[in-house]
């Protein structure tokens, strides 16, 4: 074989060694973290339309099986921050838990989220919504309003409930005492008749005897 066919097979050799690296340092498992501003609260994303997506100030502890931490990061240094997604690649096949912690906004998700990760399957992502302080506040404030309005339309309901009641066991008494007593048929006195001397001949004035 001529030389220059020597070359060329080895600089071949190394270009395809050099295009297969970067495959062989990608393989392993990724467990990615999504994180959204849950405005409404409900622990769902809406849609980026809707609730727009975290960049920054989520920071996520990646733990093994073991519960022990393997990898770590913060949202805002991720090369994909701007979809608000956090991942960690290269992972061996197994069960892991992300706990998803932040500075300034409040959580409407779990912090600790678990799932399997497969060197051979698709990605992991898990979404992770949060509010800020004030969001977070005006919501509980509403929850609280509503619920107070509810107790207040029940504690209404059963005092109304409770007056008439009342007043139908007032109105019970009243028909019985009017039924018992009131509507009892009066005794009938018997007629007055005049009597008479009998065989007697009655008495004058002029009859009586007078004592001197």
């Amino acid at each position: 074989m001529r030389p220059w066919r020597v070359r060329l097979l080895i600089i071949a050799l190394v270009c395809v060694g050099i295009g297969a690296l970067p495959v062989l340092a990608q393989t392993g498992g990724q467990f990615c973290v999504r994180a959204f501003e849950d405005r409404d609260g409900n622990g769902e994303w809406a849609g980026a339309g809707i609730e727009p997506l975290l960049t920054g100030d989520v920071a996520v502890n990646l733990l093994n099986a073991d519960g022990v931490v393997v990898d770590s990061g913060l949202l805002e240094n991720s090369r994909n921050a701007a979809q608000g997604i956090l991942c960690f690649p290269f992972l061996p096949s197994g069960q892991y838990t992300a706990i998803i912690t932040s500075g300034s906004l409040t959580p409407t998700t779990p912090m600790s989220i678990s799932a399997a990760v497969s060197e051979t399957g698709e990605p992991v992502v898990v979404m992770f919504g949060a509010q800020n302080e004030s969001a977070a506040l005006s919501a509980a404030t509403e929850t609280a309003g509503a619920v107070g309005s509810e107790d207040q339309i029940l504690r209404i309901a059963l005092s109304v409930g409770a007056a008439l009641m009342t007043m139908l066991g007032m109105a019970g008494i009243g028909f019985l005492v009017y039924a018992l007593y009131l509507r009892r048929p009066r005794a009938k006195l018997s007629p007055v008749t005049t009597t008479g001397t009998g065989s007697l001949p009655p008495v004058r004035p002029d009859d009586t005897p007078t004592h001197n």
